[in-house]
């Protein structure tokens, strides 16, 4: 299994409960009771679903959100209302924590009004938060069903398939298991390990591209040349060989197979973004001024470019779950059931294609990875509104 799949636990409830104390008390001190108990209920589900990992961020970006609505500038005249003269520009670590963090919650809460404004956004987003809500708590309501129940085979009946029904609304696979636990407990970790693949592949893209558009000379020659290398090999028969030659021991390892095979095209666009940003005169400037490599590509150039790498993001996670799925129909990599591709494969393998009754075990998850595909789509247009000012204008 995958070390960063999560189901809710109590813990997780508890530690949730816990984070959740800090915004509470910060809007019960700003008199901001709503946005307190916003930022509570964040902290208590995040918590409640991936512990640690999730409550002690969750803190933070709750914290910020309740704090933008109280918090005001005080060395800032149009904000505070003091005269020219009364400004003080001088600040200790406090006020300068809670000035940052009041401009990241102010970010957050114009990042989801971005995504109430635009409907197929809204639905996407919605379709998203669908499919984690589902993968994380629906195992607390649904326990998987991992082995066979011959009791449930009916009489005179040749397979254990059978169809939908009241008492289990997507049927039973071949071996007479819930349908719907495998869907409910078999997402999760093709999910992961596709936001992975798509990560590792992003990262290594914008990386490379960055250093080959900044640097120049004989570093860009020599990302390029091996850019066009990767490029002239198709990624997915390769990726074929690749998985059939080695045993992957986890599915992360899967994810960094992927995200070696598929930064080049990225690379290649982030390459072309740079150089044109290169001639921009605020980076000419961080040039200059020799702010360095690292200074130039986290504060001058990737802002830039956030919101091309953010729908590039989505796009090769996209790609990456249709080749992992197509991995494991193919039954090249190693099958871990609970999983919506193993199940794609054991029913090709047990002929279930061929038995009307064996509808619900085939398209349940055909019909998720489809519905999930399309809700990235559409999320993306609330990215692109979000990072695009000129989308934003015309609202």
């Amino acid at each position: 299994m995958n070390g960063l799949e999560t189901v809710a636990t109590p813990a997780g409830l508890v530690i949730g409960f816990v984070c959740g104390l800090v915004p509470l008390a910060t809007g019960i001190y700003y008199k901001r009771w709503r946005a307190g108990i916003g930022g509570f209920l964040l902290c208590l589900l995040s918590g409640f679903a991936c512990g640690f990992w999730g409550g002690i961020p969750m803190i933070l970006l709750s914290y910020a959100i309740v704090l933008s609505y109280a918090y005001i500038n005080k060395q800032d005249p149009f904000t505070s209302r003091a005269a020219i003269d009364e400004v003080n520009f001088d600040e200790t670590r406090l006020e300068q924590f809670q000035r940052q963090m009041a401009s990241v919650g102010s970010s957050a809460r114009s990042f989801f009004r971005a995504i109430l404004r635009n409907k197929s956004g809204f639905i996407g987003f919605l379709g998203v938060l669908f499919f984690v809500l589902v993968s994380v708590f629906g195992p607390l309501f649904i326990p998987y069903e991992g082995s066979a129940h011959m009791e449930r085979r009916q009489p005179g009946a040749r397979s254990m398939v059978a169809p939908p029904s009241a008492e289990h609304i997507l049927g039973l696979d071949w071996k007479g298991r819930d349908v719907l636990s495998h869907m409910v407990h078999g997402g999760q970790k093709l999910i992961i390990t596709s936001l992975e693949a798509g990560v590792i592949a992003t990262l290594i893209a914008v990386v490379l591209g960055a250093a080959a558009g900044l640097l120049g000379g004989f570093v860009d020659q020599a990302l390029t040349a091996i850019s066009n290398f990767f490029l002239t090999i198709p990624s997915l028969p390769l990726l074929l060989v690749l998985a059939s030659v080695i045993s992957f021991s986890s599915d992360f390892m899967l994810a960094v197979l992927f995200g070696v095979l598929n930064w080049p095209t990225l690379m290649r666009a982030v390459r072309a973004q740079v150089l044109s940003l290169r001639q921009r005169d605020f980076v000419q400037a961080a040039i200059s001024l020799d702010l360095g490599l690292w200074h130039i590509i986290t504060r001058e150039v990737l802002p830039n470019m956030i919101s091309y790498i953010a729908l590039n993001l989505i796009i090769t996670t996209r790609m990456a779950m249709y080749a992992i799925v197509a991995l494991v129909f193919l039954g090249l990599v190693p099958l871990r059931e609970p999983d919506w591709g193993v199940m794609i494969f054991t029913g090709r393998q047990q002929g279930v294609l061929f038995l009307p009754q064996a509808a619900g075990m085939m398209l349940s998850p055909i019909v998720a990875i489809a519905l999930f595909q399309l809700s990235l789509v559409l999320f993306s247009r609330s990215l692109e509104e979000i990072f695009n000012p000129r989308l934003r204008a015309g609202l």
